[in-house]
């Protein structure tokens, strides 16, 4: 693979991953579920109410209707940074945050890794970067 092929792929791998994030941003779930294969997954590694494997677009846009739902719309996913590798996969470190109704709230670091295939995403692995507090605000 030439310098120039990897450069463009990375660069449509790292645009649908940024478009998924805008769908979600904009609130437009039929927008995120056009980004997505039928039968991705959306892995959400952590043991809470929210936690474990959703498979495909169905599930996954009502996993993020549901978080954005307990949140009362306050729930924001901020990208730092995209890390693409030409291969089809991307990992983005965010900045995720929210508060619950009740008053309690969350801030901090996530990794989010995407694979993609034919320019849709296959599969998210969702990583929190404090299991037990993120457990207690979805409690």
């Amino acid at each position: 693979m030439t310098a120039s092929t990897e450069t463009a792929t990375t660069a449509t791998d790292a645009d649908v991953v940024h478009a998924v994030f805008q769908a979600f941003a904009d609130a437009d779930l039929a927008a995120l579920g056009g980004l997505l294969h039928a039968d991705a997954t959306w892995h959400h590694h952590n043991d809470d109410r929210l936690g474990g494997v959703h498979r495909g677009t169905g599930a996954i846009t009502a996993y993020l209707a549901e978080s954005a739902q307990l949140t009362a719309g306050t729930l924001r996913v901020v990208p730092q940074s995209y890390m693409a590798d030409g291969q089809g996969r991307v990992s983005v470190l965010v900045r995720l945050s929210a508060t619950r109704p009740d008053g309690r709230s969350m801030d901090g670091p996530q990794i989010v890794l995407f694979t993609l295939d034919g320019g849709r995403v296959r599969s998210i692995d969702q990583f929190v970067g404090d299991p037990s507090a993120v457990a207690a605000f979805w409690a």
